[in-house]
């Protein structure tokens, strides 16, 4: 059985379109597929109830908002008793960006690599400029402090058997996209254009992208803090060394002020390495505490 998992909120109208696109590409070749929506409205979405009449749709609805990642969360964990070892389930966006043409590619791809989980790696972006740019300086942030390249997100097939064994893990807590990565299951990606929403706008802005950035870099967090550390211990040596080599006038041609004021950066950028391993540190372990 083929299992499609999705978060949604306020977007039946794009939902529906999604349903109907993923069954025309995937049963003629891979068989019946059935649908797990999370409403992540808390019941607040009158349209929703359009969804019960459709047989192959199963609608779960918490009672409060999870948020987008913890809504693909709850939705697996809800699913994983009633699976068997060889279905599979593909979790994707709700509003079409997610393109359904791509799941018969992820199917074949778990299908013929034997792997536990198939990736779509992000080859283009329909997003606003803004937003691109954002997220391609975050991908370079993020490499440069994880030492691990984002080029995928939500969008992926797994087999029964692997979901079943990790979607407790309290990490997926954190992150689901990101977890997928850090857990390092046998993992193969095929590359997949981001589409267009097939109705409405997106509710994500600059202040949620940097929020969901964070929260991705969470489940990382151990790696994290091991470069965190390094960084801050090679910049204190630097500090150091710098102020003993101004101090013994042992720098020749650099001015007392220019000394002083590479001296004070390289201060302030130590300090701020520390400051941010320190807060990372404390966002993860509250919300470890919370889950």
């Amino acid at each position: 059985m083929i299992w499609v998992v999705s978060p949604m909120l306020h977007d039946t109208e794009s939902y529906r379109r999604l349903r109907e696109e993923v069954v025309a590409a995937t049963t003629a070749t891979f068989g019946p597929v059935r649908f797990l929506v999370v409403d992540d409205s808390a019941g607040t979405d009158a349209d929703v109830a359009t969804l019960h009449s459709l047989d192959d749709v199963e609608v779960l609805t918490p009672p409060f908002n999870l948020g987008h990642q913890r809504a693909i969360v709850c939705g697996l964990r809800h699913l994983a008793p009633t699976l068997a070892d060889d279905d599979v389930v593909i979790t994707m966006d709700s509003d079409g960006e997610d393109q359904p043409a791509d799941v018969p590619r992820l199917l074949a791809a778990l299908r013929e690599s034997g792997a536990a989980l198939v990736l779509a790696e992000r080859t283009k972006r329909s997003e606003p400029l803004l937003f691109r740019v954002l997220y391609v300086m975050f991908r370079l942030f993020f490499r440069l402090i994880a030492g691990i390249t984002v080029l995928s997100g939500n969008f992926a097939a797994q087999r029964g058997d692997s979901l079943k064994a990790t979607v407790h893990h309290p990490s997926f807590d954190l992150c689901y996209s990101s977890t997928l990565l850090a857990l390092r299951r046998p993992t193969t990606t095929v590359p997949c254009a981001r589409g267009k929403r097939f109705a409405g706008r997106s509710r994500m802005n600059t202040s949620s992208l940097i929020a969901h950035g964070i929260r991705m870099l969470l489940p990382f967090s151990e790696r994290i803090a091991a470069r965190m550390l390094v960084i801050a211990a090679t910049t204190f040596v630097a500090v150091v060394t710098l102020l003993v080599l101004t101090a013994t006038g042992v720098v020749s041609g650099v001015s007392g002020s220019v000394g002083f004021t590479l001296t004070l950066a390289a201060g302030l950028a130590f300090a701020t390495s520390f400051i941010g391993f320190l807060a990372l540190f404390a966002g993860f372990s509250q919300a470890s505490l919370r889950d």
